[in-house]
């Protein structure tokens, strides 16, 4: 989608959000395509799920973290979105490894194809899935995978769970990678970030997590864990 179609909107969107579509979801808040600061972003309830601050997020993550494969290594994006992190890794890193994204909230694809023009995105196969009902029967192996799963502002319980991350961590390549989003805004959220940490150490045979502050009250820290 083109400011120029609709100037106004755009320049309106410098003082105020305008909200340009919304779509009913089945799985949590309805879905939102608003245009804020000129940029045209996917949010829901009181977070944005892709392409504003969690994108600058995820690019601030790749920018101190950049992925290390050949280009035949698939690519596992959980909660895939609008499209963010495939955007990021296609188009501004340059990666054009095979790419699947597991995302079930059919308003959020609707919107990132109707919106955002994911379609562009070659060798991208999505999958309207539970993320947890997939990992259970992936045979695959991923040399990258990428795990976004909110709902609104939280993460259900299940997917920081040590099965679901184990049985994450089988579905690695050799030396592949994990990258685990997660958004802390108090102590609760503080609790559960340490907790992730703990059972990121005792799966993974090495973890860093890096701290992104895009914002400075709720940053988001990218948790990664390394296969053996």
């Amino acid at each position: 989608m083109s400011f120029i179609v609709d100037p106004l909107r755009y320049l309106g969107s410098f003082a105020g959000e305008q909200r340009v579509d919304v779509y009913k979801s089945l799985v949590g808040p309805d879905i939102e395509v608003s245009l804020i600061n000129g940029r045209y972003q996917l949010n829901a309830g009181c977070v944005n799920y892709s392409y504003g601050p969690l994108h600058d997020a995820f690019r601030r993550y790749f920018a101190k973290d950049k992925p290390r494969f050949v280009e035949t290594d698939p690519i596992l994006i959980l909660g895939f979105g609008g499209g963010s992190v495939a955007v990021i890794l296609r188009e501004e890193l340059g990666f054009n490894n095979p790419v699947t994204g597991v995302e079930l909230d059919e308003a959020v694809l609707n919107a990132a194809y109707d919106h955002f023009n994911i379609d562009r995105l070659k060798n991208l196969e999505i999958v309207r899935m539970d993320a947890h009902d997939y990992i259970n029967t992936c045979q695959q192996k991923f040399a990258l995978i990428v795990i976004d799963l909110y709902v609104d502002e939280f993460v259900p319980p299940v997917f920081e769970s040590t099965g679901f991350l184990q049985r994450v961590h089988n579905c690695l390549l050799p030396g592949g990678k994990v990258v685990f989003n997660k958004l802390e805004s108090d102590e609760k959220t503080c609790g559960e970030r340490i907790a992730l940490e703990t059972i990121f150490n005792n799966i993974f045979a090495r973890c860093i997590t890096f701290k992104i502050p895009v914002n400075k009250q709720s940053p988001n820290y990218m948790i990664t864990g390394f296969a053996d």
